[in-house]
């Protein structure tokens, strides 16, 4: 019998896609065993809060690069709706993909606000590493936007130093 919850919650498929681009993956299970994710099913349900351990756990072990490339794999790996043409498509198909593979998730992954033509703010107020998220930024522009600069805006805080969002800029 389930039970209902209102904690936040995964589909193992989202885990597994974050597997499938690993290069340390004897440390991803390894990882995922101590914070109780012993077997993954692409189905089932699973407590975010383990899978923000898991994430907490890789970012001290492999550090910033490490979470910052994961997050390229995972966009290199992910097929795109076929209206995905540029980089705000992009942000909004991954946004619709978080909400997907989240539930009682309060929030979008991002948020985008355009300044103007050539600029586009981006707030992740999501829980998950500044790192990955700046990796998946920084492939979708690469992809999408290749001449445009996508920085994160440190005087607006970061998650990492305990904030509640990163602010990124990009100019194209």
């Amino acid at each position: 019998m389930n039970t209902i919850t209102q904690e936040p919650q995964i589909i193992g498929k989202y885990v597994i896609s974050i597997l499938k681009v690993s290069p340390d993956i004897k440390t991803h299970n390894r990882i995922l065993r101590q914070v109780g994710m012993r077997r993954i099913e692409p189905d089932q349900w699973y407590p975010q809060v383990l899978f923000l351990r898991f994430f907490k756990r890789m970012l001290k072990i492999k550090g910033d690069d490490y979470l910052f490339d994961l997050g390229k794999k995972l966009v290199q790996t992910t097929v795109m709706p076929p209206y995905v043409d540029n980089f705000h498509y992009a942000v909004k198909a991954f946004d619709l993909g978080y909400t997907i593979i989240h539930r009682n998730q309060v929030g979008a992954m991002f948020g985008q606000k355009s300044k103007n033509e050539l600029r586009t703010e981006i707030i992740a107020a999501n829980p998950y590493p500044c790192p990955f998220d700046w990796g998946i930024l920084q492939q979708m522009a690469k992809d999408y936007a290749p001449q445009a600069r996508l920085s994160h805006d440190f005087s607006a805080g970061c998650r990492l130093d305990g904030d509640h969002a990163c602010k990124y800029t990009i100019d194209f």
